[in-house]
């Protein structure tokens, strides 16, 4: 428990006395420096398709789950990965996402209003869960009076997708695979129901695609749509609670965001460096080779810790301080190479206006909770509840 709640002290231990590592448990080398883990990602000797390598470990009645997280494009290579993100492009460009301006304002004020009123916000499952969910749920093409359920279906999901190639134990897995199967059937019925009467969302997009051009499948179709509901929310979610807990934290880098709001884009960049949304990720290796001194063989899993890489004093000055003012802040939070994250111009746009919009309210609020009790998944990084007093103007 205590390197869940501060792992940075583990990290910087391992990366200076075993920064390639294999651990028995999870059956996985381990790659925690910023060079190491930025080769990694960005080489072709390393296969994304993590799940071939990781579902041997969980009984046949568990497969059908993972037969869906094999075609969501984090989990697979060109030419498929490629198709996956061509047809999925025009939703998330820098252009397409600054038509979202207006609905994430409103969105603001919408959910932030009961927290004036009362004088107090639980921050987490008021404004930082639904915000995200609300505006992925609107470009997907979903019904928001569905996303309580979508985001139980989500952290299901969540709950497999980041923790399946480390350990899952049966009971967890059967719960929870049971909640992603019906979070198919709900997509297979929505696909169904925009191939009949499609509009301009993205649901209906991929539907056609499917159906008129035979780029992708209705299993890779549905498959996706659950990614993109769940990777558009969970990391916005992240970057939204570590931020304010961050400024709030640090009263000098907020009176450096009040006298320049223009620090607002280096301001997020730097929290997703200081507190990685998405801990780890996975690679397969294509080849044995040689890796930090160790001979890593074909198949092999090579777990890459983002978070690590993200405070390695090689690759950042002073690394475990929050400062908004950093340049040059290359860091790991939304991957490198042919696999960088599909929305990072949404969830950077998203938590730019989110920003914007609290800033004006930032010097009112107050931690009533000063030790951070963290969410239980392992592999994301972000409180699990956040209680703030709002103080009047």
């Amino acid at each position: 428990m205590r390197v869940q709640q501060y792992p940075y002290e583990t990290y910087k231990n391992l990366r200076e006395t075993a920064p390639i590592a294999w651990d028995p448990s999870m059956k996985a080398w381990m790659a925690f420096t910023y060079s190491d883990i930025s080769k990694i990602l960005k080489s072709k000797e390393f296969s994304a398709e993590r799940v071939s390598r990781a579902r041997y470990r969980y009984k046949p009645e568990f497969q059908p789950v993972f037969d869906i997280i094999a075609r969501i494009m984090i989990q697979v290579d060109d030419p498929v990965h490629r198709h996956l993100r061509d047809a999925t492009h025009a939703a998330f460009t820098r252009t397409a996402v600054i038509e979202y301006e207006a609905d994430i304002v409103a969105r603001c004020a919408q959910l932030l209003q009961p927290g004036l009123d009362r004088g107090e916000i639980e921050f987490m499952s008021e404004f930082s869960v639904p915000l995200p969910l609300l505006v992925i749920a609107k470009i997907v093409g979903v019904p928001p009076q569905d996303i309580k359920q979508i985001k139980e279906w989500c952290d299901a999901y969540s709950w497999i997708i980041l923790k399946f190639y480390t350990h899952i134990e049966d009971a967890d897995l059967e719960v929870r695979a049971a909640q992603v199967m019906d979070f198919v059937h709900y997509l297979d019925e929505k696909v169904e129901a925009a191939l009949k009467s499609p509009g301009e969302d993205l649901l209906s997009s991929l539907a056609l695609a499917a159906q008129d051009q035979g780029i992708l499948t209705r299993e890779q179709v549905t498959a996706n749509l659950m990614i993109l509901l769940n990777a558009g929310n969970e990391t916005t979610t992240c970057v939204l609670a570590n931020g304010v807990r961050l400024l709030l934290e640090n009263p000098d880098q907020l009176e450096l965001l009040k006298n320049d709001p223009s620090l607002i884009p280096d301001a997020i960049e730097e929290i997703m460096r200081f507190e990685t949304p998405v801990t780890m990720s996975g690679r397969i290796a294509e080849r044995d080779m040689e890796l930090g001194g160790h001979d890593i063989q074909k198949e092999d899993l090579v777990l890459m810790f983002l978070a690590s890489g993200n405070r390695d004093p090689e690759r950042f000055d002073a690394p475990d301080a929050f400062d908004i003012t950093r340049t040059r802040n290359h860091h790991l939070s939304f991957g490198t190479g042919t696999h960088l994250c599909a929305g990072i111009q949404l969830a950077r746009f998203e938590a730019k206006v989110a920003f914007e919009f609290l800033l004006q309210y930032l010097h009112r609020f107050e931690l009533l909770e000063p030790e951070v009790v963290w969410a239980d998944n392992l592999n994301l990084r972000g409180p699990k509840h956040m209680r703030l007093k709002i103080h009047p103007t």
